[in-house]
């Protein structure tokens, strides 16, 4: 076993000069008392509908980073989401009825935050992608 910073999986099938990054985040949990209503107004706001079982309901955002909600305390969870038109994203959102407050500036990003429907928290962020995702 390797020191985690030395640690790079091998990727099968992958090109050999794949720049990106060799891990992704699978999945980010967020709990509801109404699992239905809190995945539809996140697929009201652009997350692609992957997914409704009982109890659970799958979204997905860009780069495939599943968004998992399942029944359980409201409230309890955060969102840290990075947007390309931080703006015209805060208007969307005050428009859906999240009360954002005011844009301002964090180093390196303009920054916002929200709340949805839950009372999860949203830190939205203006991009600061590097490289190919």
């Amino acid at each position: 076993m390797g020191r985690l910073g030395l640690l790079r999986p091998a990727r099968r099938g992958a090109p050999t000069a794949d720049p990106r990054p060799p891990f992704a985040i699978g999945h980010v949990a967020l709990t509801a008392t109404d699992v239905g209503r809190l995945a539809e107004s996140y697929a009201s706001i652009g997350f692609r509908r992957v997914a409704r079982l009982p109890g659970i309901a799958i979204l997905e955002v860009r780069g495939g980073t599943h968004l998992a909600i399942s029944r359980g305390e409201p409230g309890a969870g955060a969102l840290d989401l990075m947007v390309d038109d931080l703006d015209a994203t805060h208007r969307m959102l005050a428009d859906a009825g999240a009360a954002p407050d005011p844009i301002t500036r964090s180093f390196p990003h303009r920054v916002f935050r929200a709340t949805d429907p839950e009372g999860n928290g949203l830190l939205v962020h203006d991009s600061h992608v590097t490289g190919i995702v």
